[in-house]
């Protein structure tokens, strides 16, 4: 909502975010942040100089923003506004949060949608065992060099970390792979629900990959916790500790995230595929039918997934008492109690 200042003069305060993320219980405020994961994920290619270029005019322009951002202002035209946001997407899809970096451009949130059809298509097609391992390791190489290439700075992986998660991960999704593809057909279930089945191998074995994957990755915060803070009435954060149970909290939620995101792509187009083929709207086999498949999964990539992870905010929120016993009477520096902290989730 503009404020007094902003509909007086006609400029917009960049110095807030340009949408309202703290309220997903909003119909409204859960669909802007979903338009905005789905600016990021959309955005197409742009050379690094241009990358390099945005994120300089980022830094120069948050560089004037007041320190208290919650209460202060940074009025500019809406002109200027566009061109900032336009810059901060770029940076926030293609650059590295912590160290000003540009992401390699397979691994980037931006190239999410391109990467993801050629992946999720050729796991959806797979229909021998051979076509079925490779694509389930193809899906693991990716997503392990997506995770690598975008780990925080403060919490840099080792390699031993990033192979030993690389090696669970594509173990366990062979694995449910291999064994849902030889034991589907010996079911006592009827042809239909064998095929519908067998549709949904890669999304079983790309879950399961998922959760094996986290927990291997993040095996130090379900450990030794990960920091939680809580924000004053200015807006700025202080730290109250480490915490193991924010750290299950944390690595549990992102387990249901990823398993939520993988829904759109991996149980919608083949079971929305079977349907038209039952309908005969879509050949069973063949060139329409594997273009069919294909704009099925690009639609759900592009529909349903900036909503799915519109569901699940990076910075997430914890009562105390939910916490270890030395968070219970956490209290601000003014003396009083702290109703919420918070933690970064992950992605």
């Amino acid at each position: 909502m503009a404020s007094v200042s902003e509909k007086a003069t006609g400029q917009v305060d960049i110095a807030k975010d340009r949408f309202d993320l703290t309220t997903f219980s909003e119909p409204m405020n859960h669909e802007a942040y979903a338009r905005q994961r789905a600016a990021q994920i959309q955005v197409s290619d742009v050379p690094k100089s241009q990358l390099v270029e945005a994120r300089n005019l980022v830094d120069s322009t948050e560089s004037q923003f007041p320190k208290n951002r919650r209460k202060g202002q940074y009025l500019v035209s809406k002109q200027e506004a566009e061109k900032y946001w336009k810059a901060q997407q770029l940076v926030q899809s293609s650059v590295h949060p912590d160290t000003g970096d540009v992401v390699p451009l397979p691994f980037r949130m931006s190239a999410f949608v391109p990467t993801n059809l050629l992946v999720v298509g050729g796991m959806l097609g797979a229909n021998t065992l051979a076509s079925t391992i490779f694509w389930q390791w193809a899906n693991q190489s990716l997503n392990v060099l997506v995770n690598y290439s975008n780990a925080p700075a403060s919490a840099p992986l080792s390699m031993t970390e990033v192979g030993t998660a690389y090696v669970g991960a594509t173990s366990a999704a062979l694995g449910i792979a291999i064994g849902m593809t030889r034991g589907v057909p010996k079911l006592p279930v009827s042809p239909g629900t064998k095929a519908i089945l067998s549709r949904l191998v890669p999304f079983f074995s790309v879950a399961t990959a998922g959760v094996v994957n986290l927990s291997f990755m993040r095996y130090n915060e379900l450990l030794n916790g990960i920091p939680v803070y809580y924000r004053d009435e200015e807006g700025e954060r202080h730290k109250v500790g480490e915490s193991s149970a924010a750290g299950r909290r944390a690595v549990g939620l992102t387990a249901a995230s990823r398993i939520l995101t993988n829904i759109p792509t991996l149980i919608l187009p083949p079971l929305m595929l079977s349907y038209l083929q039952r309908k005969k709207v879509v050949p069973a086999s063949g060139m329409w039918a594997k273009v069919a498949d294909l704009g099925l999964i690009g639609t759900s990539l592009l529909i349903f997934l900036p909503p799915a992870l519109a569901s699940s905010p990076q910075t997430a929120t914890v009562r105390p008492a939910a916490l270890e016993a030395r968070f219970h009477d956490v209290k601000d520096k003014e003396g009083k109690p702290v109703e919420f902290l918070e933690f970064n989730k992950g992605l």
